[in-house]
C-alpha cells in the first residue's frame, strides 16, 4: 500500500458522513486489516481540532484521554498551581490552553496556562510535554512568547505558563490592515529573527505555520508553540528515540518533504516551512496546486512533491500583485521552498538577508548579480534624485556605479560572516557519528569534525579559515574542553595575525578566547595577561564586535587582578567590561544585566557598596523585562539579596531569600542561601530563626564540601549562638572557623580572617572577657591601618573598639574611635544604614 493510495482513501473517508465512513471502515477491516489500522490512525489525527497530523508513526498507546476530573472539565475561577483560570483560549491535538492569572495577586499579569490533554503514564510522555518547556527556557527574544513558569500539578500532570499574546494570526493581521508587500515582508522579518534566535540555541521549531505566529495591536510579532520543537542538544531519550516512540507531530500543508517522509530533521526544515508561510503571506494561497478557493489535500501536496518543483509565487498571486512578486521575490521563495534541503537557503539568516536586500532594492544573493540587474536596482534606490531633472541622470548613474563598487567591497566582511554562519549551521545539519561509533553524535565530535573540515576546505581563504577556527575554539570552551580549544585558538590567532588587520575583531576575539583557554588550563599567567591586554588595545575601532572583544578581554584582566588580591584594579577592569558589553548588546539585554551583576559584586568586594547597589539595582530592573536562563536569574536574585544585606535592607534581603530557597535544587546553592538568611536574621535580632537557618545551611552542604563553604556556614552559626546567649559555644565555633580559614590558605591579614576575629572579639566582650576583647580589637585596628581592608569592616572594628575603650574608662579614646568609625562607614554606606545609625548612638553614649 503506497502513501499516495493511503491518502486517497483518507480523503475519500473525510468526505463521507459518519455513518458511511464507519461502514466503509468495517468493510476495509475485513478485506485489508493493515490498511484499516493505518486509516484509523490517520483519521484520528486528521479529525483533531487543529488538523495537525501524526503521519510518521502512531500515538503511543499509553497516552490516554484525561478523565472528567482533569483538563476536560476545568472551569473559570478554578485554581491550578497557584494560577486562577479565567477562560479557555483553545485546545489542540495535544494540549488545552487557558487564560489565567496569579492567584496570590503578587504579580498582576494574565498568562496562558498550557496543559496536555493526556494522562502522562511514562517517562516518554512527560518528556514530550517537557520539550516545549525546555525549548522555550533556552530562548530569550522579543519575538518569542516568554516562558514564565513550569512545573507539575499534584497529580503529576505537567504545565507551563506562557506569556499571553493578545493578537491575531499573521495572515489575519495583514488582511485587516491591508498591508502592502513591503509591510508584510517587514513583519515576516520579525518571524525570521525569532526562528534564527531559536536555531542559534539549537532549537528547531518543526511546526511553523500562520496560526503559530501572532501579531499584537502594536505590530509586534510573537512566535508560539514549541511543543514539537526538536531540541538538538537533547539526550537520546529526549531526541530521536522520543520521536521514534511517539511519532512526529506536524501540520502537512506547512511541513517540509523530509518531515512527511520521516527523514532527518534540521534547521533547513524550518526554512522550508517559512517559505510556505511567506508564499501564503504574499499570494494568499499555498504553493500547491488545488482548485480555486479550496485548501490543497494531502494527496495534492504529495503529488506536488512528486513533480519536483513548486509553482512560483507570482503565478498564484492576484493579478495586481504579479508584477511586484515576479523577479526577486519569486527567486527568494523558490529557494526557500526547494524540495532538497541542501538546495534551500543555508540558514534563516540568509533568507532574512535576501528579503532585507529586496526591501533596500539591493541585489539578492539567490541570483547572480549581473551588471544591468545591479545598475537597475541602484537606480531604483536613487529614483527621487533621478527624477529631479534629466540633466542629473548621468550623475546619479555614475554615483550609483561608484556606490555599488563600494557596496561590493564592503560585502567582503558580510560574506565572510555569512560563510562562518553557514559553516556553523552545517556543523549541526551535517553531523554524523564517526565510523564504528554507536549512539548519537556528541557536541565534541561535531566540533572535532568541523575543525578538520575548516583546515581542509578553507586553506585558500586564510582569513575565513582563521575566523572559523576561532569560533570553533570558542565552541570547545562552551563544551568545557579548554584543552582542545587552546591549540585551535592558537592556530586561529596565527592565521589571522598574518592575514587580517591589527584591529580585526575576529583576530582579537580569538586572542581573548585563547587567553581564557589558558586561564582554564592553568597556563602561564603572564601569557594570559599579554593576550588579553593586546586584544583590548588592538581592537580599538567603533565596531560592535570590537566592543565585545574589549569587554571579554577586560573581564579576563579583571579576573587576573582579583586573583592577585588587587580588588581596585579588578573593579576598574570590570567597569570597562560592563561599558563595552552594554554598547555591544544594548541596555535591554541579558548580557548587560549579567555584566552589571558582575560589576556590582566586584564593587561590593572592593568595599564600594553604593556603586554596587546602583549597579545591582539596574541589573534587577533589566532582568524584570527579560526572559533569562534560570541559573542567570538565580544569580541576579542572589546577588541582589547580598547587596540588600550589605546596605542594611534586611527585610528586602529576607523576603528575596525566602522566595528563592524553595526554587533551588543544588545543595551548594541552597546552603549559601540559608547562610545568607541566617546572617539576615542575626541583623534583625531573631536568634531562633538565625540558628535554624544556620543549621539548615550546614545540613545542606555536600559531604565533601568541594567549594570550602563549611567555615562560613559555621561562622553564621556562631553569630546565631551568640545572639541566643550561648556565648561559650559561639567562641568555640568561631575559633574553629578561624582555624579552618587559616588551614585552607587564607592569610592572617585577609578580610575573611579579620572579620572572623572581629566576631570573636564581640563574643569575648559578651562573655565578660573585656580585657581580651580590647587587646584583640586594638591589634585588629593596627593591622588594618597598613592593610587593604574595606572602609565598612574598618568602621565596624573601630566602633567595637570604641565600646571596649568606654568600658575600660577611656572616654576620650572611645569618642575618637567612634568618630573615626563614622568617617570610614560613610565612605560606603548611606546615612540611613543601621551601622551608621548605631554609630551615632555610640558617639552620643561615649
Amino acid at each position: 500500500m503506497t502513501d499516495s493510495a493511503a491518502f486517497e482513501w483518507l480523503d475519500r473517508l473525510l468526505g463521507e458522513s459518519d455513518e458511511l465512513r464507519a461502514a466503509t471502515l468495517n468493510e476495509i477491516a475485513r478485506s485489508n486489516p493493515e490498511l484499516h489500522a493505518r486509516l484509523t490512525r490517520l483519521l484520528a489525527v486528521a479529525l483533531s481540532p487543529e488538523h495537525s497530523r501524526l503521519l510518521v508513526q502512531p500515538v503511543v498507546a499509553g497516552m490516554e484521554r484525561l478523565n472528567g476530573n482533569a483538563t476536560l472539565d476545568l472551569a473559570p475561577d478554578e485554581v491550578l498551581a497557584g494560577y486562577r483560570l479565567i477562560r479557555e483560549l483553545g485546545r489542540g491535538g495535544m494540549s488545552v490552553v487557558w487564560l489565567a492569572e496569579r492567584a496570590d495577586g503578587v504579580v498582576k499579569r494574565v498568562v496562558a496556562l498550557k496543559m496536555p490533554m493526556f494522562v502522562l503514564r511514562g517517562a516518554g510522555d512527560v518528556e514530550r510535554f517537557a520539550r516545549e518547556r525546555d525549548a522555550l527556557a533556552s530562548l530569550s527574544h522579543a519575538n518569542v512568547a516568554r516562558l514564565y513558569d513550569a512545573g507539575l500539578l499534584p497529580s503529576g500532570q505537567p504545565f507551563i505558563v506562557l506569556e499571553y499574546v493578545d493578537g491575531v494570526t499573521l495572515l489575519d493581521y495583514c488582511e485587516r490592515h491591508r498591508l502592502d508587500v513591503a509591510a508584510r515582508l517587514r513583519l515576516f522579518l520579525q518571524v525570521l529573527a525569532a526562528v534564527e534566535h531559536a536555531h542559534k540555541h539549537l532549537v528547531v521549531h518543526r511546526d511553523l505555520k500562520p496560526s503559530n505566529i501572532l501579531v499584537d495591536d502594536e505590530g509586534q510579532v510573537k512566535l508560539l508553540d514549541f511543543g514539537i520543537a526538536k531540541l538538538l542538544g537533547e539526550r537520546e531519550l529526549a531526541g530521536e528515540e522520543l520521536t521514534r516512540m511517539q511519532g512526529g507531530a506536524l501540520t502537512p500543508l506547512y511541513a517540509a518533504p523530509e518531515q512527511i517522509r520521516g527523514a532527518t530533521i534540521s534547521t533547513l526544515t524550518d526554512v522550508y516551512s517559512l517559505g510556505v508561510v511567506l508564499y501564503e503571506l504574499l499570494s494568499g494561497v499555498l504553493p500547491y496546486r488545488a482548485s480555486a478557493g479550496v485548501r490543497p489535500t494531502l494527496v495534492e501536496v504529495l503529488e506536488t512533491f512528486g513533480r519536483g518543483e513548486l509553482p512560483r509565487v507570482s503565478q498564484n498571486a492576484p493579478e495586481n500583485l504579479r508584477s511586484v512578486l515576479a523577479g526577486d521575490l519569486d527567486t527568494i521563495t523558490a529557494k526557500a521552498l526547494r524540495l532538497v534541503p541542501d538546495d534551500r537557503y543555508a540558514s534563516v539568516k540568509h533568507l532574512a538577508d535576501d528579503l532585507q536586500r529586496f526591501l533596500e532594492r539591493r541585489p539578492i544573493a539567490a541570483r547572480r548579480a549581473g551588471l544591468w540587474y545591479s545598475a537597475r536596482l541602484a537606480f531604483a534606490r536613487h529614483r527621487l534624485a533621478g527624477g529631479v531633472a534629466a540633466a542629473g541622470l548621468l550623475l546619479v548613474l555614475i554615483a550609483s556605479v561608484v556606490a555599488f563598487g563600494q557596496y561590493r567591497a564592503s560585502r567582503a566582511n558580510a560574506e565572510r560572516t555569512a560563510a562562518v554562519r553557514d559553516f556553523m549551521f552545517d556543523l549541526v545539519n551535517d553531523a554524523e557519528a564517526a565510523e564504528g561509533h554507536e549512539g548519537e553524535v556528541t557536541g565534541r565530535q561535531m566540533v572535532d569534525g568541523a575543525v578538520a573540515r575548516a583546515r581542509r576546505d578553507f586553506g585558500a581563504q586564510p582569513q575565513l579559515q582563521g575566523e572559523l577556527l576561532g569560533e570553533l575554539g570558542r565552541m570547545y570552551l562552551r563544551l568545557g574542553a579548554a584543552d582542545a580549544a587552546a591549540p585551535v585558538l592558537a592556530e586561529s590567532v596565527t592565521v589571522l595575525g598574518k592575514h587580517a588587520p591589527a584591529d580585526d575583531a575576529a583576530l582579537n576575539k580569538a586572542r581573548v578566547f585563547l587567553a581564557l583557554a589558558h586561564l582554564q588550563t592553568g597556563s602561564d599567567r603572564e601569557e594570559v595577561l599579554a593576550l588579553a591586554a593586546r586584544a583590548r588595545e588592538a581592537c580599538a575601532n567603533d565596531s560592535l564586535d570590537c566592543a565585545k572583544a574589549r569587554a571579554y578581554a577586560a573581564n579576563i584582566l579583571s579576573q587576573l587582578a582579583a586573583s592577585a588580591g588587587d580588588d581596585e584594579r579588578a573593579l576598574t577592569e570590570v567597569r570597562r567590561s560592563a561599558q563595552d558589553i552594554e554598547r555591544a548588546f544594548g541596555a535591554a539585554h541579558e548580557e548587560t544585566a549579567l555584566a552589571l551583576t558582575a560589576l556590582a559584586m566586584l564593587a561590593r568586594n572592593a568595599g564600594h557598596l553604593i556603586e554596587a547597589g546602583d549597579a545591582m539595582g539596574r541589573a534587577v530592573v533589566l532582568a524584570q523585562s527579560l526572559r533569562l536562563r534560570a541559573q542567570n536569574r538565580a544569580e541576579i536574585e542572589r546577588s541582589m539579596a547580598v547587596i540588600d544585606l550589605d546596605l542594611g535592607r534586611y527585610a528586602e534581603a529576607r523576603d528575596r531569600l525566602l522566595a528563592m530557597i524553595p526554587r533551588t535544587t543544588g545543595d551548594d546553592e541552597r546552603s549559601l542561601l540559608y547562610r545568607l538568611l541566617a546572617t539576615v536574621y542575626v541583623e534583625l535580632g531573631d536568634a531562633a530563626l538565625a540558628l535554624k537557618s544556620a543549621e539548615a545551611a550546614l545540613d545542606s552542604l555536600p559531604a565533601d564540601d568541594p567549594r570550602g563553604m563549611k567555615p562560613y556556614a559555621q561562622q553564621a552559626e556562631a553569630r546565631a549562638l551568640a545572639l541566643s546567649g550561648q556565648k561559650q559555644a559561639a567562641l568555640i565555633k568561631i575559633d574553629k572557623v578561624i582555624e579552618s580559614l587559616l588551614a585552607a590558605g587564607s592569610s592572617a591579614d585577609s578580610f575573611e580572617v579579620q572579620r572572623a576575629q572581629r566576631y570573636r572579639a564581640e563574643f569575648l566582650a559578651q562573655a565578660g572577657r573585656e580585657a581580651e576583647a580590647l587587646t584583640l580589637l586594638r591589634e585588629l585596628k593596627n593591622r588594618q591601618a597598613v592593610g587593604n581592608v574595606s572602609p565598612v569592616e574598618r568602621g565596624l572594628v573601630l566602633d567595637a573598639l570604641g565600646e571596649e575603650e568606654r568600658k575600660a574608662g577611656n572616654g576620650q579614646k572611645s569618642q575618637l574611635e567612634h568618630e573615626a568609625a563614622r568617617t570610614q562607614l560613610l565612605k560606603q554606606l548611606p546615612v540611613s544604614h543601621p551601622y551608621v545609625i548605631k554609630n551615632a548612638a555610640l558617639r552620643k553614649g561615649a
